[in-house]
């Protein structure tokens, strides 16, 4: 019997490296499935699948080459690297952040990529930069927007001022908002940047995986690509600026309605991608290198059966790991009930109870949210401790029920407000208001500033404002209501700065 065992523990290579893929299946199968479904979600806008297909086809053109290397690489590095992913899994797992496991999905690319040896092919790859290239097919962009959106809206407007104020004599600056010859313009949150600066670091990151330079030159090129992507942004700012302000100039095109809007936007990242395109020209990037076979003596290396018991073992682990229950770390604290005003504006509010899953995800993550509806208008009123988790714009759930959604753009009076159109398949439209505010009477329409300022004050309470109207409720109607809403719930803004509605231009 012992001989048997033994005999069935000494496996071929093969059978050592199903069982390792096995592991890996077990530990991927969430992360997968929540990356497809970034993919797939109209909420998340992702061109990650885009990516998939570009990282899967290079992959494809190498390894499908001839290995043109002599060196023996052993599969120690590899194999460590998937030891390390399935503890960074288990934390994912633990503490219900899917984002941890999709990161650690690229970082299975690279080992996988080593074991490939695609980097010793006669098509080679660099690993690490497929590794990278993989990681944009995550939702990084909504992560960027959330997390840096908010600066990059200052430093563009700010770079757009500069420029304008070169051209322009009556320019006048105040944070995000540009005035132009009695035209405001607002650098918001989709003009961040973040699009563009995405498309180049995914051109970037592609470029480095198929040349492959030093270290020093990567780097050089990925700073300039930065540079790069801020200018083209500012650039665009720029035009779009002057064609509001000078709509006569290009016989009277709207520039802020489609195509011209995206075709401006094309054309700027054009000329942004141009720094990055010469300085991958300029000479051959594939440096020779001068390999020395490298030969791992480690117990790795030893026999089939120790390979197998460690196979077994990662199974095992990854057994574990994903029947670990959820914890989540950012759950916000259920206070006192959350509640709108019973009597506003003439009609007595009719609660709205909140669908099974906006439920479980409220009982699972903490929060408290009302909904309540006064005749043909709608209010909903969140509050929170962990805005990443509850707040976020219109776009994310109401396209995820099939809605269209619109961004119009920003009213300041009488709340700083964004205002969305949302289209119903049946063709109803809606005019959506969203304001975002703290116990601190912080007031903002964008979530990227919300995580801002929430990453400053962590322990500060957020508060995310909805007010739903017909689109062809008269406007005097919508205000009047909002009006008496804004001041049912006592909101009282501190005067911004930068708001410019004061007229005094």
């Amino acid at each position: 019997m012992d001989n048997q065992f033994k005999k069935y523990l000494n496996l071929p290579f093969p059978a050592y490296q199903l069982l390792m893929g096995l592991g890996m299946l077990l530990l991927a199968i969430e992360p997968i499935l929540w990356l497809l479904g970034s993919w797939l979600e109209p909420a998340h806008d992702s061109k990650g699948g885009w990516v998939f297909l570009l990282c899967a086809g290079l992959f494809v053109w190498s390894i499908l080459s001839p290995i043109s290397s002599v060196e023996n690489q052993s599969h120690k590095k590899a194999v460590l690297l998937l030891i390390g992913t399935a503890i960074f899994r288990g934390f994912g797992q633990v503490f219900a952040v899917n984002v941890l496991g999709a990161v650690a999905l690229a970082i299975d690319v690279y080992a996988i990529s080593l074991l490939a040896r695609l980097n010793d092919r006669k098509n080679p790859l660099s690993p690490g930069w497929l590794a990278i290239l993989f990681a944009f097919s995550l939702p990084l962009e909504r992560i960027l927007q959330r997390i840096i959106g908010f600066g990059l809206q200052h430093l563009s407007a700010d770079g757009a001022c500069m420029l304008l104020q070169g051209m322009f004599a009556n320019v006048q600056c105040a944070g995000i908002r540009i005035l132009l010859v009695g035209r405001d313009v607002l650098v918001d949150l989709p003009c961040s940047g973040v699009k563009s600066l995405m498309l180049l670091c995914i051109l970037y990151a592609a470029l480095m995986c198929v040349f492959r330079p030093p270290l020093a030159r990567c780097l050089l090129i990925g700073a300039v690509t930065l540079v790069s992507a801020l200018f083209g942004n500012m650039v665009r700012i720029t035009c779009l600026s002057i064609f509001i302000a000078y709509p006569e100039k290009i016989g009277g095109i709207n520039v802020m309605a489609q195509p011209w809007h995206d075709l401006i936007g094309l054309c700027c990242l054009a000329i942004a991608a141009l720094p990055l395109a010469l300085l991958c020209g300029s000479r051959t990037l594939n440096q020779p290198r001068n390999k020395k076979v490298q030969v791992y003596q480690s117990i790795l290396n030893q026999s089939n059966a120790l390979k197998t018991w460690l196979a077994l073992g990662f199974v095992g682990l990854a057994a574990i790991i994903i029947a670990l229950p959820h914890k989540p770390l950012d759950v916000s604290e259920n206070r006192a009930p959350l509640n709108l005003p019973v009597y506003l504006n003439g009609r007595y509010g009719q609660a709205v109870a909140l669908r099974e899953m906006e439920q479980d995800y409220f009982t699972k993550f903490g929060g408290s949210v009302a909904k309540m509806r006064y005749g043909e208008h709608k209010a909903m009123l969140i509050r929170t401790d962990s805005p990443l988790r509850h707040l976020h714009a219109p776009e994310d759930c109401l396209v995820a029920m099939g809605l269209t959604v619109q961004y119009e753009g920003i009213d300041y009076e009488p709340l700083p407000t964004a205002i969305y159109t949302a289209t119903e398949p049946n063709g109803m439209q809606w005019r959506i208001a969203v304001t975002f505010y703290s116990q601190r009477e912080q007031f903002t329409t964008n979530i990227s500033e919300v995580v801002w300022l929430w990453l400053q004050q962590p322990h500060t309470t957020w508060y995310a404002l909805q007010r739903i109207s017909p689109l062809d409720t008269p406007i005097s109607t919508v205000q009047e209501w909002d009006s008496a809403l804004i001041a049912a719930l006592d909101l009282t803004p501190t005067p911004i700065k930068e708001n410019l509605h004061d007229k005094t231009y």
